[in-house]
């Protein structure tokens, strides 16, 4: 359960001698072991086949049920068994808080009167302090193990105790001890360069994770990452997803190869069709891609990339003697270690194998035409697969290969591309954005320009798709979430919003059936139990340590990751209660996004929902005050309205470009203020930040058109002046 980061190779022989010549001078091992041992659990996580894969350690920190250990030492989305020094089971109720970055975590156990050990101050230690560790190593339950603490020092950007005495596998997550038994530290790493040398987190930063808890029921966090098994059904190995990634993990090893399928559930389409996926092998060795015609078991066919080429094979069986190899191709279109789009067009008499649009292999076998379509891996390969899908679709050569190779060779011939030229990569994005960086890399001198208008292309798209979707003339009440799925595609050509609405609809179905008659019998027990669903049984909670963290304006990434801003988790909140038929709506005030929604009764109450303190509820003074409090004036009139979706998707934009602009990153400061500027032309704050923009970055024509416009239009609060003296430089 140790992990053994790169950074630990680093000379470190200065801090070793002075462990060396260190000689602890407090109370026995023994006596502290003595004192410690029943406070500690051993901690087993199951692995890939949902066997045991290890041991770990944790201590009991409260006598209620609270239990500290590594990150890495429960993994995620994993069954966890927990058990005190005389055998008795505990089980795990809560994932109670945790931090990847800091690697540590709390669990909640079923358990009271439990021994618990007192927290020290890590803050106080010093090089040559006594130290005791103890734990399970090598899955010896319980040992102890003393030394010294040889130095302070950050590890990946991260205070560390560095510890003097022998770490192994199995001590991760146990207590380091002062000499009066207290805990300083959580054992988390042992040195790649040493026996003798270990780090452990310092219990400050325990401290402080206490602070900020994000409760997760047990029940609720084996669903993380998980596939949703209406739409697949996996056998074998680990499937997980996120970001509407899939990830293969692991093998069948009951199946011979390592053949490891996932079916898509829903029924084909009848004949012809196209099955579609993208997929990335991180070891070529190995095989992953398309099946179809599957019985559900051994009998399908299958269209892979394996060792550099690519395969149609018919299985007909368990082992090698019942698989058929149809066809195997080498061909200069599969781009080993990327992303590689792979299609199938099935017909009644003939199966037709594309890969990036180009046809590699073409076969009349006809024995298999019925059953579902999936996924597959093979051997040892970890694959990525995205974007699968299955339809109805007519005969013929890729739609997109003709308009992609086209403008492809007007790049090889130094053209530039027509206006036309960009409306037909933007309705491609995504396969624009992989052929792009694919001839950008062949060719040196154009890459910078082509990679500028992939991602105009895919700027242009998302932009367009956002302001057709926000000016609807039937808006429908999941535009919003629509909307912000999309911006998160701005970011991430890799993430469908499809999947994202999926994913809502899902936990929107699980909402819906942890309600009880009692929760239904009122909107204000219907709004309660939606609080307590979201916030404390599925752990949403406000991004307290990294708040500026532009994932948190991604809301598939506050969905996968249940942390964001005040504005995605409102957003979030808002769509629960509309599908429970609650009328809440948004309100954006100055350093703050709230929900509102009126409690009925005689007269009606006014309740203010602070999504960001995990839906506490506030009243018109009560909310006056908080925004007194961030903002020190209290919100104009208007801030009391309902916000249009449009502004909630703007004010997501500024953050975005107040990330990005800290951040130094221009290239996304641009994006975010084009796509702003395409749903509000008006903006005259965005377009001065982006003429700024422009003129710094040498783009002078840009700038000088964003400049006559602010000129022509002398929008209130900006100099025009200034920017008529900034415009006659740039002639």
């Amino acid at each position: 359960m140790i992990r053994l980061p790169l950074l630990l190779l680093l000379p470190l022989l200065s801090a070793l001698r002075a462990a060396d010549e260190a000689t602890p001078d407090t109370p026995r091992a023994t006596e502290l072991a003595r004192k410690t041992r029943p406070a500690l659990v051993s901690i087993e996580p199951a692995g890939r086949d949902g066997e045991i894969a290890g041991v770990g350690t944790g201590f009991v920190i409260s006598a209620d049920g609270l239990i500290a250990t590594n990150m890495h030492v429960i993994g995620e989305a994993r069954p966890l068994r927990v058990s005190l020094p005389d055998g008795q089971k505990l089980e795990v109720t809560a994932i109670h808080a945790w931090n990847r970055e800091k690697d540590l975590a709390i669990l909640r156990v079923d358990a009271h009167g439990l021994t618990a050990l007192t927290l020290g101050d890590s803050s106080k230690l010093a090089q040559g302090d006594y130290a005791a560790a103890m734990g399970n190593p090598l899955g010896l339950k319980f040992s102890v193990v003393e030394g010294v603490v040889s130095a302070l020092q950050k590890v990946d950007g991260h205070e560390m105790v560095q510890i003097a005495m022998p770490v192994e596998r199995g001590n991760s997550g146990g207590p380091l001890l002062d000499k009066d038994g207290k805990v300083v530290g959580i054992v988390s790493m042992k040195s790649a360069l040493t026996d003798n040398l270990g780090f452990a987190v310092p219990v400050d930063e325990l401290r402080a994770l206490l602070e900020h808890p994000a409760p997760v029921a047990m029940k609720n966090w084996l669903t993380i990452g998980a596939l949703n098994a209406k739409i697949w059904k996996a056998g074998g190995g680990q499937w997980t997803q996120r970001a509407g990634v899939i990830r293969a993990r692991g093998q069948d090893l009951t199946s011979f190869g390592g053949r490891t399928l996932c079916l898509y559930q829903p029924e084909p389409p009848p004949l012809p069709c196209d099955i579609t996926v993208s997929v990335k092998l991180n070891d070529e060795s190995g095989a992953a891609g398309l099946i179809f015609c599957s019985d559900g078991a051994d009998t399908h066919y299958g269209f892979y990339p394996s060792s550099g080429g690519l395969r149609l094979t018919k299985f007909e069986g368990p082992d090698v003697s019942s698989w058929t190899i149809l066809a195997q191709k080498q061909h200069a279109a599969y781009k080993p270690g990327e992303w590689n789009h792979l299609r199938v067009h099935l017909e009644a008499e003939r199966i037709q194998c594309y890969v990036n649009g180009e046809l590699v292999i073409t076969s009349d076998d006809k024995a298999l035409r019925t059953g579902r379509a999936g996924i597959a891996k093979f051997r040892q390969t970890e694959p990525d697969f995205k974007g699968f899908r299955i339809s109805r679709e007519t005969a013929g050569a890729d739609p997109v290969a003709d308009a992609i190779r086209a403008l492809t060779n007007s790049a090889a011939r130094g053209e530039s591309f027509s206006p036309e030229a960009l409306e037909t990569l933007a309705a491609y994005p995504d396969t624009t954005l992989q052929v792009m960086e694919r001839e950008a890399a062949a060719l040196e001198k154009r890459a910078a320009a082509l990679r500028s208008m992939g991602a105009e292309a895919h700027e242009h798209s998302v932009a367009g798709q956002l302001k057709e979707l926000l000016e609807k003339k039937e808006p429908q009440d999941s535009d919003l979430a629509r909307a912000a799925f999309l911006l998160a595609r701005l970011d991430n050509a890799e993430f469908d919003p499809a999947d994202g609405m999926a994913e809502l609809d899902r936990m929107a179905e699980e909402l819906q059936a942890s309600l009880t008659e009692d929760d239904k019998s009122s909107p204000e027990k219907k709004l309660a139990a939606l609080n307590r669903w979201m916030f404390v049984e599925n752990g949403f909670h406000g991004g307290i340590e990294d708040m500026n963290n532009r994932a948190n304006s991604y809301l598939n990434e506050v969905v996968a990751d249940r942390e964001g801003l005040p504005i995605t988790l409102c957003l979030l909140h808002r769509e629960f209660a509309l599908r429970l038929g609650l009328k809440v709506s948004g309100r954006s005030f100055p350093g703050r996004v709230l929900n509102h929604m009126e409690i009925p009764g005689d007269p009606p109450r006014d309740v203010y929902i602070d999504a960001y303190d995990r839906g506490k509820l506030l009243t018109e003074s009560e909310t006056t005050a908080l925004l007194l409090e961030l903002n020190r004036e209290v919100p104009e009139p208007e801030a009391w309205e309902p916000v249009p979706p449009v502004e909630i998707i703007l004010r997501m934009l500024n953050n975005l470009t107040a990330n990005a602009t800290e951040a130094a990153d221009t290239p996304r400061t641009l994006r975010y203020l084009n796509t702003a500027l395409t749903l509000d032309p008006k903006g005259a704050t965005h377009r001065l930040q982006r003429m700024l923009l422009f003129a710094k970055t040498g783009q002078r024509e840009k700038a000088r058109a964003d400049a006559a416009w602010l000129i022509a239009q002398e929008p209130p609060g900006i100099d025009t002046s200034r920017v008529l003296e900034l415009m006659e430089s740039l002639k």
